[in-house]
Protein backbone atom coordinates (compact mmCIF):
# COMPACT_ATOMS: atom_id res chain seq x y z
CA UNK A 1 0.00 0.00 0.00
CA UNK A 2 1.25 3.50 -0.74
CA UNK A 3 1.10 6.57 1.42
CA UNK A 4 -1.66 8.99 0.31
CA UNK A 5 -0.25 12.21 -1.17
CA UNK A 6 0.02 15.28 1.01
CA UNK A 7 -1.28 18.52 -0.45
CA UNK A 8 0.71 21.41 0.92
CA UNK A 9 0.66 25.17 0.84
CA UNK A 10 3.89 27.09 0.24
CA UNK A 11 5.75 27.84 3.49
CA UNK A 12 6.40 31.39 4.57
CA UNK A 13 9.73 32.39 3.05
CA UNK A 14 10.58 35.13 5.53
CA UNK A 15 8.63 34.91 8.80
CA UNK A 16 9.23 38.54 9.77
CA UNK A 17 7.16 40.12 12.51
CA UNK A 18 3.67 40.15 10.96
CA UNK A 19 3.04 36.35 11.05
CA UNK A 20 4.20 36.25 14.68
CA UNK A 21 1.99 39.17 15.65
CA UNK A 22 -0.98 37.66 13.79
CA UNK A 23 -0.50 34.27 15.46
CA UNK A 24 -0.24 35.82 18.92
CA UNK A 25 -3.24 38.09 18.31
CA UNK A 26 -5.34 35.13 17.17
CA UNK A 27 -4.05 33.19 20.17
CA UNK A 28 -5.01 36.00 22.53
CA UNK A 29 -8.54 36.00 21.13
CA UNK A 30 -8.74 32.25 21.64
CA UNK A 31 -7.34 32.41 25.15
CA UNK A 32 -9.69 35.21 26.12
CA UNK A 33 -12.75 33.41 24.76
CA UNK A 34 -11.85 30.08 26.38
CA UNK A 35 -11.27 31.89 29.67
CA UNK A 36 -14.77 33.42 29.48
CA UNK A 37 -16.16 29.94 28.76
CA UNK A 38 -14.25 28.53 31.78
CA UNK A 39 -12.50 25.92 29.63
CA UNK A 40 -9.54 24.27 31.45
CA UNK A 41 -6.08 25.49 30.47
CA UNK A 42 -7.70 28.21 28.37
CA UNK A 43 -4.45 30.00 27.55
CA UNK A 44 -2.97 26.92 25.88
CA UNK A 45 -6.06 25.37 24.28
CA UNK A 46 -7.60 28.64 23.01
CA UNK A 47 -4.49 29.88 21.17
CA UNK A 48 -3.79 26.40 19.84
CA UNK A 49 -7.27 25.74 18.42
CA UNK A 50 -7.71 29.26 17.02
CA UNK A 51 -4.32 29.05 15.31
CA UNK A 52 -5.11 25.62 13.86
CA UNK A 53 -8.23 27.10 12.26
CA UNK A 54 -6.21 30.05 10.96
CA UNK A 55 -3.50 27.71 9.64
CA UNK A 56 -5.74 25.40 7.66
CA UNK A 57 -7.60 28.42 6.24
CA UNK A 58 -4.30 29.63 4.81
CA UNK A 59 -3.63 32.64 7.05
CA UNK A 60 0.09 33.49 7.43
CA UNK A 61 0.55 32.54 11.09
CA UNK A 62 3.88 31.39 12.47
CA UNK A 63 5.79 31.21 15.74
CA UNK A 64 9.50 30.69 14.90
CA UNK A 65 11.57 27.99 16.55
CA UNK A 66 13.70 30.50 18.45
CA UNK A 67 10.64 31.95 20.19
CA UNK A 68 9.53 28.48 21.19
CA UNK A 69 13.00 27.81 22.64
CA UNK A 70 12.74 30.75 25.05
CA UNK A 71 9.26 29.70 26.09
CA UNK A 72 10.58 26.22 26.88
CA UNK A 73 13.36 27.78 28.97
CA UNK A 74 10.67 29.56 31.02
CA UNK A 75 8.84 26.24 31.42
CA UNK A 76 12.10 24.65 32.56
CA UNK A 77 12.53 27.25 35.31
CA UNK A 78 8.98 26.56 36.54
CA UNK A 79 9.69 22.83 36.53
CA UNK A 80 12.93 23.38 38.46
CA UNK A 81 10.91 25.18 41.12
CA UNK A 82 8.69 22.13 41.53
CA UNK A 83 11.58 19.89 42.67
CA UNK A 84 11.89 19.72 46.45
CA UNK A 85 14.11 17.64 48.74
CA UNK A 86 11.20 15.36 49.69
CA UNK A 87 10.59 14.60 46.00
CA UNK A 88 14.18 13.52 45.55
CA UNK A 89 13.88 11.19 48.53
CA UNK A 90 11.18 9.34 46.56
CA UNK A 91 13.34 8.95 43.47
CA UNK A 92 13.78 5.26 44.17
CA UNK A 93 10.05 4.74 43.70
CA UNK A 94 10.28 6.31 40.24
CA UNK A 95 12.64 3.61 38.99
CA UNK A 96 9.84 1.04 39.01
CA UNK A 97 7.51 3.12 36.88
CA UNK A 98 10.35 4.38 34.68
CA UNK A 99 11.30 0.79 33.90
CA UNK A 100 7.83 0.30 32.43
CA UNK A 101 8.76 2.83 29.74
CA UNK A 102 11.09 0.22 28.23
CA UNK A 103 8.02 -1.86 27.39
CA UNK A 104 5.53 0.98 26.93
CA UNK A 105 7.40 2.90 24.21
CA UNK A 106 7.91 -0.01 21.75
CA UNK A 107 4.40 -1.34 22.43
CA UNK A 108 2.53 1.84 21.58
CA UNK A 109 4.82 2.40 18.58
CA UNK A 110 3.78 -1.02 17.31
CA UNK A 111 0.07 -0.45 17.99
CA UNK A 112 -0.08 2.97 16.34
CA UNK A 113 2.13 2.02 13.38
CA UNK A 114 0.03 -1.07 12.64
CA UNK A 115 -3.06 1.13 12.50
CA UNK A 116 -1.38 3.62 10.17
CA UNK A 117 -0.10 0.78 7.94
CA UNK A 118 -3.18 -1.42 7.77
CA UNK A 119 -5.99 1.16 7.93
CA UNK A 120 -4.58 4.48 6.72
CA UNK A 121 -2.49 2.89 3.99
CA UNK A 122 0.90 4.27 4.96
CA UNK A 123 3.98 2.42 3.77
CA UNK A 124 5.91 0.58 6.50
CA UNK A 125 8.53 3.26 7.15
CA UNK A 126 6.03 6.13 7.27
CA UNK A 127 3.73 4.12 9.55
CA UNK A 128 6.48 3.35 12.06
CA UNK A 129 7.80 6.89 12.31
CA UNK A 130 4.27 8.28 12.46
CA UNK A 131 3.38 5.91 15.28
CA UNK A 132 6.46 6.53 17.45
CA UNK A 133 5.34 8.43 20.59
CA UNK A 134 7.30 11.63 20.43
CA UNK A 135 10.26 13.66 19.14
CA UNK A 136 8.59 15.09 16.04
CA UNK A 137 11.79 16.64 14.70
CA UNK A 138 13.88 13.48 15.19
CA UNK A 139 11.17 11.26 13.68
CA UNK A 140 10.90 13.49 10.61
CA UNK A 141 14.67 13.59 10.05
CA UNK A 142 15.35 9.89 10.63
CA UNK A 143 12.16 8.90 8.84
CA UNK A 144 13.14 10.87 5.73
CA UNK A 145 16.54 9.15 5.74
CA UNK A 146 14.74 5.80 5.92
CA UNK A 147 12.57 6.51 2.89
CA UNK A 148 9.43 7.61 4.77
CA UNK A 149 7.17 10.52 3.85
CA UNK A 150 8.43 13.24 6.16
CA UNK A 151 5.42 15.50 5.52
CA UNK A 152 3.01 12.78 6.64
CA UNK A 153 5.13 12.05 9.73
CA UNK A 154 5.10 15.72 10.66
CA UNK A 155 1.33 15.94 10.26
CA UNK A 156 0.47 12.79 12.23
CA UNK A 157 2.95 13.56 15.01
CA UNK A 158 1.66 17.12 15.27
CA UNK A 159 -1.96 15.97 15.38
CA UNK A 160 -1.17 13.47 18.15
CA UNK A 161 0.18 16.29 20.30
CA UNK A 162 -2.85 18.45 19.53
CA UNK A 163 -5.41 15.78 20.42
CA UNK A 164 -3.62 14.79 23.64
CA UNK A 165 -3.23 18.42 24.72
CA UNK A 166 -6.91 19.07 24.06
CA UNK A 167 -8.06 15.98 25.95
CA UNK A 168 -5.83 15.80 29.02
CA UNK A 169 -6.68 19.19 30.62
CA UNK A 170 -10.35 18.19 30.38
CA UNK A 171 -9.62 14.85 32.08
CA UNK A 172 -7.53 16.45 34.84
CA UNK A 173 -10.10 19.18 35.45
CA UNK A 174 -12.94 16.64 35.71
CA UNK A 175 -11.00 14.42 38.12
CA UNK A 176 -9.80 17.27 40.33
CA UNK A 177 -13.00 19.29 39.94
CA UNK A 178 -10.90 22.45 39.69
CA UNK A 179 -9.45 24.81 37.13
CA UNK A 180 -5.69 25.28 36.81
CA UNK A 181 -5.88 28.97 37.79
CA UNK A 182 -7.50 28.23 41.15
CA UNK A 183 -4.26 28.55 43.08
CA UNK A 184 -0.55 29.11 42.71
CA UNK A 185 1.16 26.29 40.85
CA UNK A 186 4.45 26.49 42.74
CA UNK A 187 5.48 26.14 46.35
CA UNK A 188 5.66 29.38 48.32
CA UNK A 189 8.83 31.25 47.45
CA UNK A 190 10.82 34.13 48.78
CA UNK A 191 10.39 37.81 47.86
CA UNK A 192 11.37 39.15 44.47
CA UNK A 193 14.93 40.38 44.10
CA UNK A 194 16.63 41.46 40.91
CA UNK A 195 19.64 39.34 41.78
CA UNK A 196 17.70 36.09 42.07
CA UNK A 197 15.58 36.86 38.98
CA UNK A 198 18.78 37.49 37.01
CA UNK A 199 20.31 34.26 38.32
CA UNK A 200 17.29 32.26 37.19
CA UNK A 201 17.40 33.88 33.74
CA UNK A 202 21.13 33.23 33.44
CA UNK A 203 20.83 29.62 34.59
CA UNK A 204 18.10 29.00 32.01
CA UNK A 205 20.38 30.24 29.21
CA UNK A 206 23.44 28.38 30.46
CA UNK A 207 21.47 25.21 31.12
CA UNK A 208 20.05 25.29 27.60
CA UNK A 209 23.49 25.80 26.06
CA UNK A 210 24.93 22.85 27.99
CA UNK A 211 21.95 20.58 27.24
CA UNK A 212 22.16 21.46 23.56
CA UNK A 213 25.89 20.75 23.49
CA UNK A 214 25.23 17.27 24.87
CA UNK A 215 22.20 16.76 22.56
CA UNK A 216 19.86 16.14 25.48
CA UNK A 217 16.15 15.62 24.69
CA UNK A 218 14.04 18.80 24.79
CA UNK A 219 17.27 20.69 25.44
CA UNK A 220 15.76 24.11 26.19
CA UNK A 221 13.42 22.82 28.87
CA UNK A 222 15.73 20.07 30.18
CA UNK A 223 18.73 22.35 30.57
CA UNK A 224 16.79 25.18 32.21
CA UNK A 225 15.04 22.70 34.52
CA UNK A 226 18.29 21.07 35.64
CA UNK A 227 20.00 24.41 36.29
CA UNK A 228 17.01 25.88 38.14
CA UNK A 229 16.62 22.70 40.21
CA UNK A 230 20.25 23.00 41.32
CA UNK A 231 19.73 26.62 42.40
CA UNK A 232 16.55 25.86 44.34
CA UNK A 233 17.75 22.69 46.03
CA UNK A 234 21.07 24.35 46.86
CA UNK A 235 19.26 27.23 48.55
CA UNK A 236 20.94 29.74 46.24
CA UNK A 237 17.58 31.25 45.22
CA UNK A 238 14.15 31.18 46.86
CA UNK A 239 12.22 33.52 44.54
CA UNK A 240 9.72 31.79 42.24
CA UNK A 241 8.36 33.43 39.07
CA UNK A 242 4.74 34.66 39.12
CA UNK A 243 1.99 32.49 37.66
CA UNK A 244 1.29 35.25 35.10
CA UNK A 245 4.56 34.34 33.40
CA UNK A 246 3.31 30.76 33.07
CA UNK A 247 0.12 31.92 31.36
CA UNK A 248 2.20 33.94 28.88
CA UNK A 249 4.27 30.83 28.15
CA UNK A 250 1.08 28.81 27.62
CA UNK A 251 -0.27 31.48 25.25
CA UNK A 252 2.87 31.48 23.10
CA UNK A 253 3.28 27.71 23.14
CA UNK A 254 -0.37 27.12 22.24
CA UNK A 255 -0.05 29.55 19.35
CA UNK A 256 3.13 27.78 18.21
CA UNK A 257 1.43 24.37 18.18
CA UNK A 258 -1.52 25.66 16.19
CA UNK A 259 0.53 27.56 13.63
CA UNK A 260 2.54 24.40 12.91
CA UNK A 261 -0.05 23.36 10.30
CA UNK A 262 0.28 26.45 8.10
CA UNK A 263 1.76 24.49 5.15
CA UNK A 264 -0.98 21.82 5.09
CA UNK A 265 -4.17 22.28 3.09
CA UNK A 266 -7.54 21.94 4.79
CA UNK A 267 -8.37 18.86 2.69
CA UNK A 268 -5.23 17.01 3.82
CA UNK A 269 -5.65 18.14 7.41
CA UNK A 270 -9.16 16.76 7.74
CA UNK A 271 -8.39 13.60 5.76
CA UNK A 272 -5.55 12.64 8.09
CA UNK A 273 -7.18 13.97 11.27
CA UNK A 274 -9.75 11.18 11.45
CA UNK A 275 -6.99 8.56 11.38
CA UNK A 276 -4.87 10.52 13.86
CA UNK A 277 -7.84 10.62 16.26
CA UNK A 278 -8.17 6.83 16.19
CA UNK A 279 -4.42 6.25 16.52
CA UNK A 280 -4.25 8.70 19.42
CA UNK A 281 -7.18 6.93 21.05
CA UNK A 282 -5.29 3.64 20.86
CA UNK A 283 -2.20 5.30 22.33
CA UNK A 284 -4.16 6.85 25.21
CA UNK A 285 -5.80 3.49 25.94
CA UNK A 286 -2.38 1.86 26.25
CA UNK A 287 -1.21 4.82 28.35
CA UNK A 288 -4.17 4.42 30.71
CA UNK A 289 -3.40 0.72 31.22
CA UNK A 290 0.29 1.31 31.89
CA UNK A 291 -0.58 4.20 34.23
CA UNK A 292 -2.84 1.83 36.15
CA UNK A 293 -0.01 -0.68 36.46
CA UNK A 294 2.49 2.01 37.51
CA UNK A 295 0.03 3.37 40.09
CA UNK A 296 -0.53 -0.10 41.51
CA UNK A 297 3.19 -0.92 41.69
CA UNK A 298 4.44 2.38 43.13
CA UNK A 299 1.42 3.81 44.92
CA UNK A 300 1.60 6.93 42.72
CA UNK A 301 -1.79 8.65 42.30
CA UNK A 302 -3.38 7.40 39.09
CA UNK A 303 -3.84 10.88 37.61
CA UNK A 304 -0.13 11.61 38.05
CA UNK A 305 0.78 8.32 36.39
CA UNK A 306 -1.66 8.99 33.54
CA UNK A 307 -0.12 12.38 32.79
CA UNK A 308 3.31 10.74 32.93
CA UNK A 309 2.50 7.98 30.44
CA UNK A 310 0.27 9.84 27.98
CA UNK A 311 2.62 10.93 25.17
CA UNK A 312 1.77 14.48 24.25
CA UNK A 313 4.68 16.82 23.69
CA UNK A 314 7.19 16.94 26.55
CA UNK A 315 6.74 20.66 27.15
CA UNK A 316 2.97 20.51 26.76
CA UNK A 317 2.47 17.65 29.23
CA UNK A 318 4.84 19.25 31.73
CA UNK A 319 3.02 22.56 31.49
CA UNK A 320 -0.30 20.80 32.07
CA UNK A 321 1.21 19.16 35.16
CA UNK A 322 2.56 22.50 36.39
CA UNK A 323 -0.74 24.28 35.78
CA UNK A 324 -2.73 21.74 37.79
CA UNK A 325 0.12 21.07 40.27
CA UNK A 326 -0.03 17.32 39.54
CA UNK A 327 3.48 16.33 40.70
CA UNK A 328 5.28 18.18 37.86
CA UNK A 329 8.69 16.68 38.71
CA UNK A 330 7.40 13.10 38.41
CA UNK A 331 5.67 13.89 35.12
CA UNK A 332 8.71 15.70 33.68
CA UNK A 333 11.17 12.91 34.47
CA UNK A 334 8.94 10.24 32.89
CA UNK A 335 8.44 12.20 29.67
CA UNK A 336 12.14 12.97 29.38
CA UNK A 337 12.94 9.26 29.81
CA UNK A 338 10.36 8.42 27.11
CA UNK A 339 12.06 10.82 24.70
CA UNK A 340 15.52 9.56 25.65
CA UNK A 341 14.48 5.98 24.87
CA UNK A 342 13.22 7.04 21.45
CA UNK A 343 16.28 9.11 20.62
CA UNK A 344 18.62 6.27 21.61
CA UNK A 345 16.64 3.41 20.08
CA UNK A 346 15.18 4.81 16.85
CA UNK A 347 18.45 5.36 14.90
CA UNK A 348 19.53 1.75 15.57
CA UNK A 349 16.07 0.41 14.75
CA UNK A 350 16.01 2.41 11.51
CA UNK A 351 19.34 0.92 10.39
CA UNK A 352 18.10 -2.59 11.12
CA UNK A 353 14.67 -2.20 9.52
CA UNK A 354 15.65 -0.01 6.56
CA UNK A 355 19.35 -0.73 5.90
CA UNK A 356 19.32 0.46 2.28
CA UNK A 357 17.74 3.83 3.05
CA UNK A 358 19.28 4.69 6.45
Amino acid sequence: MTTPPVETQPPLKRPGFKPIALSLAIGAAGGGLFTLLHIPLAWMLGPMIFNIVASVRGLPVLIPHNVRVWVLCVAGVFLGGSFTPDLLSRAGEWLLSLSLMLVFVPLITFVASEYFRRVTGFDRATAIFSGAPGTLTAMVIIGAESGADERMISLTQGLRVVFVVILMPMVVSLVLATAPHAASVLPEGGPFTWTEAAMLAACACIGYAIARAFSLPAAAMTGAMAAATALYLGGVVTYRPPDALLWVALWILGSAIGSRFSTVTAATFFRISKHAVVATGLIITCSALFALLASWITGTPYLTALLSFTPGGVAEMCLIAISFDVDPAFVAVHHLVRIAILILAVPFAAKMLFPKSA
